[in-house]
């Protein structure tokens, strides 16, 4: 039997056939960022980025509401923000990459776990 594939093996050299072992794909320990406290990380954000905007008028974060009723994926999502100040909040998205440059228009770029980033977009300001 070992004679035979031997032979096997030289023959389907010589004639330039290959043969593949299987290949088993395995997938990455995380396939997206976690959400579980996307809710606080843009909360941060945002006071960071009104107080850009409007720096006599302290941001009061109240809550955010998230166009998905089932709130944010580890792929991200879109809402508004609601502030104690009827002026200020507004819509927002949240994108979460791998690192290979913020995605267009972000204006704040925070660490997700367990890798990449959250950019995140404020349409307002």
């Amino acid at each position: 039997m070992a004679t035979h594939l031997r032979k096997l093996a030289v023959t389907t050299a010589a004639a330039g056939i290959a043969f593949y072992a299987p290949v088993v794909l395995i997938p990455t320990a995380s396939a997206d960022g976690n959400a579980a406290n996307l809710d606080r990380i843009v909360a941060q954000a945002y006071t960071q980025f009104q107080h850009g905007c409007t720096p006599t008028e302290p941001a009061q974060f109240q809550r955010i509401v998230w166009d998905d009723p089932h709130g944010p994926t580890g792929r991200g999502g879109s809402g508004r923000i609601i502030d104690t100040a009827p002026g200020l909040g507004g819509p927002f998205q949240v994108y979460w990459n791998l690192g290979g440059g913020p995605f267009p228009g972000a204006q704040k770029i925070v660490p997700a776990q367990p890798q990449g980033y959250w950019d995140i977009i404020f349409e307002f300001c």
